[in-house]
């Protein structure tokens, strides 16, 4: 399947070595017929050399969003100055990055680039913190990743998240389509929609995380059509407010100077693969425990799978960061 420009995900992860490579992602953009994405980084695998270099390539084709590192404010200042001078369109953000550290958001604001928070940011505090962000910052724009933070649909009629979903400038991601339970994310979908409208909310993969729970990039690029959506919303939805909101203005990309290693201030946060269960021949899954067990049975089946995944995969290929 050919690119389609009109296609865009807002939300895929790369980094290595948690995620998967620019490369890697490429090639899963190719099959999907996806033509443009917005490359957000992870601040337990801060591969920002890889992101720079790839929307350096090709700044027609990717947008990057870059994490807070540092061990201080002096420092974390320092990183996202230098990212954002390099080129980033925005920072991913925490719901403690934005109660804590709120002047991240002012940063990001006077800069005009983009808030993207994952966590709950339909939750009260978290809400009212990016709602005093907007208010105090005329031109911020943030947007809830994950659906925002999927939760009671009634919450949406009144109070804190209420105000935040109904505001002109926040903006939600539809990702992690099965990463929640498939009736609570429809009828939490449902009640977003109709605060936000079409023109406020984008689609986007969360891959490689999505391959972790056994789905497919189809089955999240049609997970939409459960909101029946018209041509012209799912227009919208799968690209074109995508495309305004990252891709409407050349992206200024200058050299990336980084004040340390971003490895060294990376946060130790496991990666929950298989977190639905990887469907494997019961044959397999017997020799395992069994394996496991005849080795003495220490510590659990999960130490053991990951020593034995460690000790027959090759090495990582060399990075993509040029």
């Amino acid at each position: 399947m050919s690119d389609n420009p009109l296609l865009i995900d807002a939300y895929a992860h790369v980094g290595m070595p948690r995620f998967q490579s620019v490369g890697d992602y490429e090639g899963v953009m190719a099959r999907a017929g996806i033509g443009r994405a917005v490359l957000c980084s992870f601040d337990s695998s801060p591969d920002l050399a890889a992101i720079h270099t790839a929307i350096s390539r090709s700044p027609d084709k990717f947008r990057g969003l870059g994490v807070p590192l540092g061990n201080d404010r002096k420092e974390m200042e320092a990183a996202v100055r230098a990212q954002l001078t390099a080129g980033f369109s925005g920072l991913r953000l925490t719901d403690e990055d934005v109660i804590e550290r709120p002047w991240l958001l002012d940063i990001l604001a006077a800069e005009g680039r983009i808030a993207i928070v994952c966590g709950r940011p339909s939750a009260d505090q978290t809400a009212r913190a990016v709602l005093a962000n907007l208010e105090r910052n005329p031109d911020a724009i943030v947007i809830g990743g994950h659906f925002a933070g999927v939760g009671d649909p009634g919450i949406l009629a009144y109070g804190p998240a209420a105000a935040l979903f109904a505001h002109p400038r926040f903006h939600v991601v539809f990702s992690r389509h099965g990463g929640f339970p498939a009736a609570a994310v429809l009828t939490w979908a449902e009640a977003v929609v109709a605060r936000t409208g079409w023109s406020r909310i984008l689609w986007g993969s969360e891959a490689p995380v999505m391959f972790w729970r056994t789905e497919t990039m189809p089955e999240a690029i049609d997970w939409v059509e459960r909101l029946s959506p018209t041509l012209e919303e799912r227009t919208a939805f799968h690209g074109g407010n995508a495309a305004r909101l990252y891709f409407g203005q050349p992206a200024a990309i200058a050299p990336l100077f980084l004040p340390f290693d971003p490895e060294t201030r990376a946060r130790s946060f496991p990666a929950t693969l298989w977190a639905n269960g990887l469907p494997v021949d019961q044959a397999l899954a017997g020799r395992m425990v069994h394996a496991w067990l005849e080795a003495g049975g220490k510590g659990n089946l999960g130490t053991f799978v990951e020593k034995l995944l460690d000790h027959v995969l090759p090495p990582l290929p060399v990075s993509d960061r040029g």
